[in-house]
């Protein structure tokens, strides 16, 4: 008979398993955008979050001139 431990191992490594084939059959079937960096995630998180907070008059105009010279600089 199985420990409770063996039975979680085994149960970890099948669910893992099926993940790992879910994901090879999705993306061999269906057209699934590249995934960016861990870096690049962040950072975009940081950008919607700073766009969504409320600023003052003064933070968006700082805000708008940098976002219009990264545009430039890109």
């Amino acid at each position: 008979m199985h420990t409770p431990v063996g039975r979680t191992k085994f149960l970890l490594q099948l669910t893992f398993g099926a993940g790992i084939y879910t994901g090879i059959y999705i993306s061999q079937n269906y057209e699934v955008p590249r995934v960016d960096e861990p870096g690049k995630l962040v950072e975009k998180i940081k950008e919607f979050a700073d766009e969504h907070r409320k600023k003052s008059a003064a933070e968006q105009l700082i805000h708008d001139v940098k976002k219009n010279a990264k545009k430039l600089i890109d």
